[in-house]
């Protein structure tokens, strides 16, 4: 991974100093991560700035009960600042990141941030710009969640990555579908059987399949 190629596209960079251009360069680093594996959890829950090389994060929020609730999912050439709690005021939560799919990272770390606030006005608006654009998706998630019918959800989800991957061809299992969505799977499973019956999707191993994107789009208008 081409570390000064990634930072080089950001808005902050032609603001930083030299100096604090040869500190992002010489302190950040490349992490992978398999799919599945924890990233961020109760016990390490300040990481850095994260820039999705590639693959899926999912950020969520894990209740007492144990009950999950997903907030965010960075494709990518997304950026995560969640992962930054400690170096960000603004973010009073903790919450957990696995990697949904094999997972490439760059990571410029908390302590840097940190720094760079400091003593750079640009940087701290960026990355609380940024804070912000995560909100905006965890509002959006929320409002899904209380204001959607399941079957709406599973729509909007299903054309959301459809055309994040650009593909109708989404491999997604029905327990992973309910994962993302923070839903049960048997519920899930439910409302993906009428859309097989009605012709929106077909289902087979390991994949869902969008058939009719006309469909699914009616289904969010109900």
């Amino acid at each position: 991974m081409n570390i000064k190629a990634i930072v080089e596209k950001q808005p902050f960079w032609r603001h930083l100093t030299e100096e604090e251009k040869n500190m992002i360069l010489e302190q950040s680093y490349t992490l992978h991560f398999a799919a599945g594996t924890p990233i961020l959890t109760d016990h390490c829950n300040c990481l850095g700035l994260l820039f999705v090389e590639s693959g899926i994060l999912r950020v969520y929020l894990l209740a007492e009960d144990g009950r999950q609730i997903t907030i965010s999912r960075p494709h990518q050439n997304d950026i995560c600042v969640l992962a930054a709690s400690c170096a960000l005021s603004a973010i009073t939560f903790d919450v957990q990141i696995d990697a949904e799919e094999n997972c490439d990272l760059l990571v410029i770390p908390s302590s840097l941030l940190m720094h760079l606030m400091e003593n750079n006005m640009y940087m701290e608006a960026y990355l609380y710009r940024m804070t912000t654009e995560q909100f905006s998706l965890i509002m959006n998630t929320m409002e899904r969640m209380f204001f959607m019918t399941l079957e709406q959800r599973i729509a909007a989800f299903l054309i959301d990555e459809s055309a994040e991957r650009s593909s109708a061809e989404l491999p997604y299992t029905q327990e992973k579908l309910a994962t993302a969505i923070g839903s049960a799977r048997e519920a899930v499973s439910r409302v993906l059987k009428l859309f097989s019956a009605e012709g929106c999707v077909s289902l087979s191993r390991g994949c869902i399949k969008i058939q009719d994107k006309n469909a699914l789009y009616k289904k969010l208008s109900l």
